[in-house]
């Protein structure tokens, strides 16, 4: 056997990938038993989903507020008010765009009339349109058309249709709609509902045509990533609600919840499980956000897009000892963001716990915008420009702690694998693949590493 080894630099931002210290081009097999085989009867490889025509990705952070500039902007006292709004640069499809929460005290500025600087939001907005990038609101409990958990806080219920009305076109209408604070599964339906009216009655096609998606919503009878079995069943949420059904009749983007979640440490646990565990609490809070975005992947329907919302670490607030998975290391939290890439996500929202804080003690919250950034950039070559790539692997594997995903793309096939177990181990590949070995090269416990071998187009 023979490898030809090479080491691939990938310089982001003044600063390089750490996640792939050597990415091989493979022309032998190893020996190594596998132990991350694919699952019996499912398809080597699928198609890519990103429908042709869509917009550009969209990266938008759940807590961005305003420009920066806007409370130092003063409105002109006459002429074109927009002359002193700044211009928005959109490099490349790249570029962190703002997706604004409009009004009722969430932080942003309004589109209703003579609301908190409406006019320069109506102005940057249009900014933002104009440059080419993709123009994106997201609507919350209190400034959706029937606000709820609002308590004596201000509420905005005209904030849809006169942000409809404003922009030229809207290519991202995002929810972070749940039962919290008070609100019910009601609550969110009937407002997720009325948006959808709303914005595809619409007279304007650049408008009706946006792609909408709510927090938590997806396509998938089951929810596997949930710590209780007695859980997992989606067609009946909390004895009722059957929000895969809900997904398909009223949301084109699936937006699963992608983040290390300390809760998930229990898909260790024996006595919960009642089934296949994880090897440990790393590998399970690694494992759960894989699953989750591979079943929204796999039953994504035509046309639709998949942007899961993503995070540097979400702890347990309640502080039981019983879930105690550790923080994730920047490498693991690289390789998250790779995987879902890898498995046919548009984009990613993030979230984090608050503007200034998080969870998460040594990666704040910007450094994470920039480590997620970095991340998915670093597979540029992997989706070159105006061509389109096949998604090798959209399944997991639980018990094994290995995951592993792939694209076809550019005369290559890029492998990514994720080995959380306690023991060196390697993956099978496709059979069905010209040039594509066997199986990878063993991956040391605890690391993670991507490789490239030159192959035939499938």
């Amino acid at each position: 056997m023979r490898m030809c080894l090479t080491v691939l630099m990938l310089c982001i931002l003044g600063g390089c990938a750490s996640l792939e210290r050597v990415i091989a081009d493979i022309t032998g097999q190893p020996t190594d038993r596998p132990i991350g085989s694919r699952v019996p009867g499912t398809p080597s490889t699928h198609p890519a989903r990103i429908p042709n025509g869509s917009p550009p990705p969209i990266f938008g952070d759940w807590w961005y507020l305003h420009h920066p500039a806007m409370r130092q902007t003063r409105k002109p006292s006459s002429g074109d008010v927009c002359r002193a709004v700044p211009r928005f640069v959109y490099e490349d499809e790249y570029t962190y765009v703002p997706v604004n929460i409009p009004g009722a005290a969430h932080g942003g500025p309004s589109f209703v009339p003579g609301g908190w600087f409406n006019w320069y939001l109506r102005c940057y907005t249009e900014n933002i349109a104009e440059s080419g990038a993709p123009v994106a609101v997201l609507i919350r409990e209190r400034n959706c058309p029937f606000p709820y958990a609002a308590g004596e806080i201000e509420v905005s219920p005209r904030e849809v249709p006169e942000m409809l009305d404003a922009v030229s076109k809207l290519d991202y209408l995002f929810m972070d709609l749940e039962a919290v604070g008070g609100g019910t599964d009601e609550d969110v339906i009937r407002n997720v509902e009325e948006i959808v009216r709303l914005v595809r009655s619409h007279p304007n096609p650049r408008v009706a045509d946006a792609f909408i998606g709510n927090y938590g919503d997806w396509p998938g009878v089951q929810n596997d990533a949930l710590i209780w079995p007695t859980h997992r069943d989606r067609t009946r949420i909390r004895g009722h609600w059957n929000r895969d059904l809900f997904y398909r009749q009223n949301l084109n983007v699936a937006m699963p919840i992608a983040y290390p979640y300390e809760v998930y440490s229990r898909h260790s646990d024996e006595v919960i499980q009642k089934g296949p565990t994880t090897p440990n609490d790393r590998a399970a809070i690694f494992w759960a956000p894989v699953e989750r975005v591979s079943v929204a992947a796999r039953n994504l329907p035509e046309g639709h897009l998949l942007i899961p919302w993503v995070s540097n670490y979400v702890e347990y607030d309640e502080g039981e000892e019983v879930y105690n998975a550790p923080p994730p290391s920047a490498q693991d939290l690289e390789a998250l963001i790779r995987h879902i890439r890898m498995r046919g996500a548009h984009s990613f929202m993030v979230w984090t716990s608050n503007k200034t804080q998080t969870d998460h003690p040594t990666i704040d919250r910007m450094t994470y915008l920039e480590l997620a950034m970095n991340a998915w950039r670093t597979l540029k070559p992997a989706f070159p420009d105006g061509e389109a790539v096949t998604l090798m692997n959209l399944e997991t594997e639980k018990a094994t702690g290995v995951i592993w995903s792939g694209v076809i793309g550019g005369g290559r096939a890029w492998v990514l694998v994720s080995n959380l177990s306690d023991r060196a181990a390697s993956v099978d590949l496709p059979g069905d693949i010209a040039g594509l070995p066997s199986r990878t090269p063993s991956v040391p416990p605890g690391q993670h590493r991507l490789f490239r071998f030159p192959v035939a187009a499938p």
